[in-house]
């Protein structure tokens, strides 16, 4: 299991206004070479499934992630339905600075090879790390500037983290 996170300063931007551009997810092949499609569907519960393919550690990841966009608070929490990995959970979140906004990503997960999990699954940390900087960057441009990087082994998600 690894955790990462990575923390962007988007200057200049508002935070609803990186909520909105954030929450787009459907956008995001538009704006960066490393998102292949991402569709949206209403899913239960006011929750939104999005489904995912992303170039990922020299290959194509893909997956469907339940979305649970919370607008007053500025965050957006997601798990995994079901796709390559055995699980996956995490969230966005959006705070002001006195200059633009604070976007946070976390996420853990489990690529499913246990033998191979302490070789495999720091390239993946990596990996994770570098795609969503590249999806930000294509996002909100050049000037989101990366202020955290954090790629961490972690313990397992309770009640399985978006296990089937």
């Amino acid at each position: 299991m690894r955790e990462v996170r990575v923390a962007f300063h988007i200057p200049g931007a508002q935070p609803r206004k990186v909520f909105d551009s954030l929450s787009d997810f459907a956008s995001f092949p538009r704006h960066s070479d490393v998102v292949h499609s991402v569709s949206l569907e209403d899913g239960p519960d006011h929750d939104r499934i999005s489904t995912w393919e992303v170039d990922f550690a020299g290959g194509i990841l893909k997956w469907r992630e339940r979305d649970r966009l919370d607008e007053p608070r500025l965050r957006i929490d997601f798990e995994l339905i079901d796709g390559d990995l055995l699980a996956l959970a995490g969230d966005w979140s959006i705070t002001p600075l006195p200059d633009g906004s604070a976007l946070r990503f976390g996420a853990r997960f489990d690529l499913g090879v246990p033998g191979m999990a302490d070789l495999l699954e720091p390239v993946a940390g990596r990996a994770m790390t570098d795609t969503v900087t590249k999806m930000m960057h294509g996002v909100f441009g050049p000037t989101a500037e990366v202020t955290e990087c954090q790629d961490l082994a972690a313990e397992p998600l309770e009640g399985g983290g978006g296990q089937p």
